[in-house]
């Protein structure tokens, strides 16, 4: 039997950067550190690189950094593993990322999900724990992270790279997927992660776990085997105000024996006015499953889910439209009475076009990649 913890999102910074830097872990996971240390194997998301000094890339969307002291925080929980295949491990760029696997085997921690180039990034975490093979392989979603055959960062979702994988690493152990993924905020899985996810489990995978939305997603059992839609935040905190989901979340604990695979949430709150994360209280806790029971029944549902996706997409249009189409802050302002003037029907079918067709896409992302690269 072997007990595997997966934990969400970790970014260092804030009210709990001294305990981070202190090695004061009941400061930070307070009762949730009794879970790490029953499990088998534990794995948590970093999600900044940890720098001596920034150097920041230049991007679209927050950069993230933490000290490099900060690992002295997960040495003394006793995490085994940092999965680092998220979209700001590479914020410092090559020397932050190199510095961050320094800092982290010099701690005596493991890593996944990164490396100096594309094969090192697609690399799986393999252990043998009390007779039992276990691999894990993680992934991000193509933001400004992801590794190439000669430069560094995360290994990046692809679907055609994780068929080799496990074909190649699975045998006869069990392979466990970690997704970095999903739409900030939104508290359901997209029908195409649905897709995604169901298909990694028909292919052979025994658990599937996301995370990066900042909010706790639904799970379910599909093939007897469990795939979790996003953990949400275990340490985060805010620089804003955020949606009470922000403060939300819950920890992965999956027991295998022989080919049965139970799944436990367990959930808790993080950096609301007590820094830190620690469990639920008992009516809390019960308020949590009930939402989220709720929520795991329409997965079930894809007619219902999809109308919620299209819901949730409607509401971005004028946001997207404006980021598509290069607007600047007036027109941003304007938005939404003029959205329908500026663009006539075929320019947005050519936009769709664009973006939708696998050949376009791929021959304009090469453009933009390194159209963006050029001084």
């Amino acid at each position: 039997m072997v007990q595997i913890l997966i934990g969400g999102d970790v970014y260092p910074k804030g009210r709990t950067q001294k305990a981070f830097v202190e090695g004061n872990a009941h400061d930070i996971f307070h009762d949730l550190l009794e879970e790490i240390a029953n499990a088998d194997l534990s794995v948590v998301n970093l999600e900044s690189p940890l720098v001596s000094h920034q150097t920041p890339i230049v991007k679209v969307g927050p950069v993230l950094g933490s000290n490099t002291k900060c690992i002295e925080g997960f040495s003394g929980a006793k995490w085994h593993v940092l999965n680092l295949a998220n979209n700001h491990i590479l914020d410092h760029g090559a020397s932050g990322l190199r510095e961050t696997i320094h800092t982290i085997e010099n701690a005596g921690l493991s890593f996944v999900g990164a490396g100096s180039n594309l094969k090192e990034a697609q690399t799986p975490l393999i252990r043998e724990i009390n007779g039992q093979r276990i691999t894990v392989y993680s992934m991000a979603e193509r933001e400004f992270s992801i590794a190439g055959e000669k430069t560094p960062g995360a290994n990046p979702l692809d679907i055609a790279n994780f068929i080799y994988a496990i074909r190649h690493y699975k045998q006869q152990g069990l392979f466990v997927v970690l997704i970095h993924g999903g739409n900030e905020y939104y508290p359901y899985p997209s029908p195409e992660m649905v897709r995604r996810c169901r298909f990694m489990i028909e292919m052979g995978a025994d658990a599937v776990i996301s995370c990066h939305a900042h909010c706790p997603l639904p799970w379910e059992i599909y093939a007897d085997r469990p795939i979790i839609y996003g953990l949400g935040n275990l340490i985060f905190d805010a620089t804003r105000k955020e949606p009470d989901a922000w403060h939300e979340g819950y920890l992965a604990k999956f027991t295998f024996d022989g080919r049965e695979i139970r799944f436990e949430a367990v959930p808790y709150f993080q950096s609301r006015e007590r820094p830190g994360a620690q469990k639920m209280d008992q009516t809390s806790r019960e308020r949590f499953f009930k939402k989220m029971q709720e929520k795991n029944k329409e997965v079930k549902d894809i007619a219902r889910l999809e109308d919620r996706w299209i819901q949730y997409c409607r509401q971005q249009e004028d946001k997207y439209l404006s980021e598509l189409f290069g607007y600047n802050r007036l027109m941003r302002k304007l938005r939404g009475p003029l959205l329908k003037t500026l663009h006539s029907k075929r320019s947005v079918l050519q936009a769709l076009l664009l973006v939708q067709c696998e050949a376009h896409r791929e021959i304009l992302t090469t453009i933009l990649k390194y159209y963006s690269q050029e001084e």
